[in-house]
């Protein structure tokens, strides 16, 4: 899981807010400033950060916003790719006109943690 120019997992964590979940989020996903995943039921909505812990519905968790953190992707990335969530707030291969964020490091398979820089999220 090598990251930018720096083999193994780092992460420049300098912001990160306390919310509370309103669905059951895993670790190092993609989350929403409601608490649910960015692709869930109701439609796409704006990326405020990464989950850096699991929580239950009602649990206060740490969302980290500014400037990156490790993500758990839902399928190959490469180094510089622009990522944006899929259904369960894991990084997928993003575009122009939907993405937020860019990948520090490359993942082979799915389920790696890659380091993403944390972008305003883009839906054109």
């Amino acid at each position: 899981m090598p990251s930018q120019n720096n083999t193994g997992r780092q992460y420049d964590k300098q912001h990160s807010v306390t919310t509370v979940a309103t669905a059951v989020l895993a670790a190092h996903r993609f989350i929403a400033y409601d608490g649910a995943y960015p692709t869930a039921a109701g439609g796409v909505k704006d990326v405020q950060g990464v989950s850096e812990t699991s929580a239950e519905i009602g649990d206060a968790l740490s969302v980290v916003t500014s400037y990156s953190y490790l993500v758990e992707v839902a399928e190959p990335i490469a180094f510089g790719a622009l990522v944006k969530p899929n259904a369960t707030g894991q990084a997928a291969v993003g575009t122009l006109a939907e993405h937020c964020g860019r990948a520090l490091g490359a993942a082979t398979q799915v389920g790696q943690l890659i380091e993403v820089q944390i972008y305003k999220h883009v839906h054109a």
